[in-house]
């Protein structure tokens, strides 16, 4: 019996008609709200319609705006006006009547001060990169001093010679080698020109410390004068600043000594201080956020799919305990990637630095991104094990006995029957590793602890997470976060067309 077109039709549009109802409601419009969002300087908490505002402003800016009488009477059932502080306040109001009330005040052009549509000025400053310093990867001058701080007690010898030591000439080298000796690893500030036993000269004068004649602010101001002429090296302005102190505070001679002493020890440091300031420095390269982004999504995902590769090969041999040690290498997947995320910081602060010797793992931004693949390696690769599994399982085996037949070794087959059958897995697994890894937050977040910039690991999401939280710049995380969008859309897009155009050439 054939049934009927008309029949097939109604079955047809009761299934799509809710599906694309649900797909509207929630994909379509969140979609659409968040671009319109994007298109503004919103900080995340001004309303659109003002919760409350002052009366004058009320009635000029937004009531006598509106033409229709029926409009204005709305708004005052939902205003109350306060006439103990001249103010309107909104009363509490349904989703559907505050969207009534938000277009009802779109129509006076009334827009808050931090929902102001700024149309694709967001979107220019994250492309021309003048959202952050750090957006975009750069190359900097790193210095390793500053002149306001107080002179290192130790230096450890690693780089010191490339970052300072080759930049200076021998009577700087001589300068350097008065106040430092050479100990091992370390050159260490001699006892004698201690900065802050200079500054104690100064402090336990009796006058100070038993008399108590002199305030701490005084001597505060004192040594602070010191150290300002010490790096300016202006010797009239240190003699003014000892005299003037002596003077003042009718300090004995034993007092104005120490004084003097002092004075003149933390002078002779600013010569030092200016030559680390000057000196001391190095070229830095950061990664910033697009750079860390694209690298952790490409040394994860080429990570993760080669070793779930390799781990499906391994267990597809048909070894004893496959079914044990696939339910191993699968459970770091079932974990939370929080709950993994604070194994491995455990291990890296307490159990790596004891059993290596070395005191900084994931605290070093030079390892710290490295060890953050490591750990998404870790944890996505048994998934992704069971994909690639399932696809060797599938090859027939018939094929395979027949290619051993016909004299093909084991490269052979692997190159010419396994590959090509396994092309819908590693379809998949590109798909979903690339996807998740342009997303990843959680795993990187709980690593660094919010200290993500300092090490160089912020991803874009994690990005976005700061600017709309912390740095309250919902307009610009909701820009950032389209572009993201399209960017793992074309990314996958591509990725997908390429490899199914792979599977049909099979």
């Amino acid at each position: 019996m054939v049934e009927a077109k008309s029949r097939k039709r109604f079955y047809f549009l009761v299934f799509i008609i809710p599906s694309f109802f649900l797909y509207s409601l929630f994909f379509i419009y969140p979609f659409l709200n968040g671009l319109y969002i994007s298109l503004t300087n919103w900080d995340g908490l001004t309303p659109r319609a003002p919760i409350s505002m002052d009366a004058a402003q009320f009635e000029s800016k937004i009531l006598y705006k509106l033409k229709k009488e029926s409009d204005k009477q709305y708004l005052l059932s939902v205003y109350e006006k306060n006439t103990a502080d001249s103010t309107y306040s909104r009363l509490s109001l349904t989703g559907s009547e505050r969207r009534k009330v938000e277009s009802v005040i779109g129509k006076t052009g009334y827009e808050p001060d931090r929902y102001r549509f700024v149309g694709l000025k967001n979107y220019l400053d994250i492309i021309s990169g003048k959202v952050s310093d750090a957006f975009y990867p750069r190359s900097y001058d790193q210095s390793y001093f500053n002149i306001s701080s107080a002179i290192p007690q130790r230096i450890e010898k690693k780089n010191f010679a490339k970052n300072f030591l080759s930049k200076i000439d021998e009577s700087a080298r001589t300068l350097f080698g008065r106040y430092y000796d050479d100990q091992g690893d370390f050159y260490v500030l001699k006892a004698e020109y201690s900065e802050f036993g200079y500054e104690d000269k100064i402090w336990l004068i009796p006058e100070f410390e038993m008399d108590q004649k002199i305030s701490a602010d005084s001597v505060s101001s004192f040594i602070a004068a010191v150290k300002k002429s010490a790096v300016e090296q202006n010797t009239a302005v240190l003699e003014s600043s000892l005299t003037s102190f002596i003077s003042e505070h009718s300090l004995s001679d034993a007092s104005a000594n120490n004084v003097r002493q002092g004075a003149e020890g933390l002078y002779a440091l600013g010569e030092l201080k200016v030559l680390f300031a000057e000196k001391w420095n190095s070229k830095g390269f950061d990664l910033g956020v697009v750079g860390f982004t694209i690298f952790f999504a490409f040394f994860s995902v080429i990570g993760i799919n080669l070793l779930a590769f390799a781990l499906a090969l391994a267990l597809d041999t048909g070894i004893r305990g496959q079914k044990v040690l696939r339910s191993i290498f699968f459970l770091p997947n079932v974990l939370s990637m929080v709950i993994v995320a604070l194994i491995w910081k455990m291990l890296f602060f307490q159990m790596f630095p004891r059993i290596t010797g070395i005191d900084q793992w994931l605290s070093d931004p030079a390892k710290t991104p490295w060890l953050i693949v490591l750990v998404a390696i870790w944890q996505g690769a048994g998934y992704y094990m069971i994909v690639y599994l399932a696809g060797l399982q599938n090859i027939p085996t018939d094929v395979v006995e027949a290619a051993k037949i016909d004299g093909a070794s084991p490269w052979q087959r692997f190159v010419h029957i396994t590959m090509p059958l396994l092309v819908p897995a590693l379809t998949i697994s590109f798909f979903l590793t690339i996807a998740n890894a342009l997303k990843s937050f959680d795993l990187i977040y709980a690593m660094t602890s919010g200290s993500a910039y300092t090490y160089g690991t912020v991803p874009l999401v994690l990005d976005i997470y700061f600017d709309a939280f912390a740095r309250k710049q919902a307009g610009l995380a909701t820009a950032k976060a389209m572009l993201l969008f399209f960017v793992i859309f074309i990314i996958t897009g591509l990725q997908l067309y390429v490899m199914k155009k792979k599977e049909v050439e099979q």
